[in-house]
């Protein structure tokens, strides 16, 4: 992993940001990482690191939004992350993301090199679909993965931005294994009951036939003959 995370229990907080009693989890990078990343952040690595994965968590939040206000009826959970926040210990000299404690089965559904479980249940059909579905909705300048938590609840994401697709204001932390990642992902995924109720198209570049023939892409006797679910193709 690349931090180090503890439980703890608030017994004071300002302004309601976080409550007392309530149990939480601090996070913080471990050494290597930071001196990985202090050639890149000179000053206030650590602080950068941390408003790194603030904003990526942020970010896959609101793709979560946007994910349970279109999904159809019939998908019966809504995944949502946890909100995080920047937390400075003045007694330690230091910067850490905190979040709330989860109770319950920790699970995860995918890794942030794009591998992915085989789903028993219809949560984990719902968790990969949603990853699929990010990739589609940014039409292909991110994708979530490394979805795991309890329930729908969910925490930890990476984030992956195409390599190729400018987002400059979007630079996410250093779990985002790139294109590598993606490629890898549409290569595994396999559609589930929750991406064909989502209309989402295949992500595996090939051609089916009717009759159910594999075809590539590059193949002539696609065009025209069959339906092609890859977007290089159109």
């Amino acid at each position: 992993g690349l931090r180090r995370a503890v439980k703890v229990q608030c017994t004071w907080s300002e302004h309601d940001i976080l409550k007392s009693g309530h149990l939480y989890i601090i996070k913080s990078f471990l050494p290597e990482v930071v001196n990985t990343w202090s050639s890149i952040y000179k000053e206030d690595t650590v602080l950068h690191l941390c408003l790194r994965e603030i904003q990526q968590q942020r970010a896959a939040q609101k793709l979560t939004f946007a994910f349970n206000q279109m999904k159809p009826k019939s998908i019966p959970y809504s995944p949502r992350f946890l909100e995080v926040f920047l937390l400075y210990c003045h007694s330690a000299g230091q910067w850490f993301a905190v979040e709330e404690c989860m109770t319950g089965e920790f699970r995860k559904y995918n890794n942030n090199n794009g591998d992915e479980i085989i789903p028993t249940n219809t949560l984990e059909e719902i968790m990969l679909a949603f990853s699929h579905w990010t990739y589609e909705y940014t039409r292909g300048e991110l994708l979530v993965l490394d979805l795991q938590g309890v329930g729908e609840n969910l925490t930890d994401p990476s984030v992956i931005k195409a390599e190729e697709k400018r987002s400059c204001d979007m630079v996410f932390g250093p779990a985002n294994l790139g294109e590598d990642a993606i490629k890898n992902f549409r290569a595994k995924h396999h559609c589930n009951s929750c991406c064909r109720k989502l209309k989402l198209p295949e992500m595996r570049s090939h051609c089916v036939t009717q009759a159910g023939l594999e075809l590539t892409s590059n193949n002539p006797q696609c065009l025209g003959l069959t339906k092609c679910w890859d977007y290089q193709c159109e």
